[in-house]
């Protein structure tokens, strides 16, 4: 027969390892630091040591953003980059506002190995590649908006309000409220119903 005493026993074990679990700590004291350097970062919010950030003072994340790991966010270069609140992105996603502007709303999930730039570098035939200027872009993602896996999404477009971009997708235009795009570049495939 199970006493009272030993329903305990689960919780306070769980407790015990979990101070003793230096990932844990690491992650929290890692995501501490990174919130006191953004221009404002939301409750709820947790970066993981995977997270990497250049231009932190022009960053502005929401609340309860969730994240699994390796995501860079970029807004150096006079960039700009709000992320709003109660969001969930996978792992491997890059965020380059560096030299532009990146407004993504409020419930977006971003699925894994996804490249959001703003910024384009310029072509000019007399001058190096690597020496180009870049180009300032602007991208907005509304509220309620899904991007799948491996989708690049390019500047100077808006996806709009409830909005799912297929696996794969090269998103080079703005799209219509709660469609359904897919294909390089992307197109409208269906709606949401």
């Amino acid at each position: 027969m199970t006493t009272r005493a030993s329903y305990g026993l689960p919780l306070l074990k769980k407790i015990l390892l979990r101070s003793i679990d230096v990932f844990y700590w690491t992650t929290l004291f890692y995501s501490a630091f990174i919130k006191t350097r953004l221009r404002r970062c939301g409750k709820g919010t947790r970066f993981r040591l995977t997270t990497f950030i250049l231009g932190h003072e022009n960053i502005i994340v929401g609340a309860n953003l969730n994240t699994m790991g390796f995501l860079y966010l970029y807004a150096n270069d006079n960039g700009y980059l709000e992320i709003g609140n109660d969001c969930s992105f996978n792992s491997n996603i890059q965020i380059g506002a560096a030299g532009g502007k990146i407004i993504i709303g409020n419930q977006v999930m971003i699925a894994s190995n996804v490249v959001i730039r703003a910024a384009n570098h310029g072509i000019q035939r007399n001058t190096p590649m690597r020496i180009q200027p870049h180009d300032y872009g602007e991208i907005i993602i509304e509220d309620d908006v899904w991007i799948g896996s491996n989708s690049v999404i390019t500047s100077n477009i808006t996806i709009a309000k409830g909005t799912v971009v297929g696996a794969g997708a090269v998103v080079t235009k703005s799209t219509e409220p709660y469609s359904i795009v897919g294909g390089i570049p992307a197109r409208k495939i269906g709606e949401r119903i």
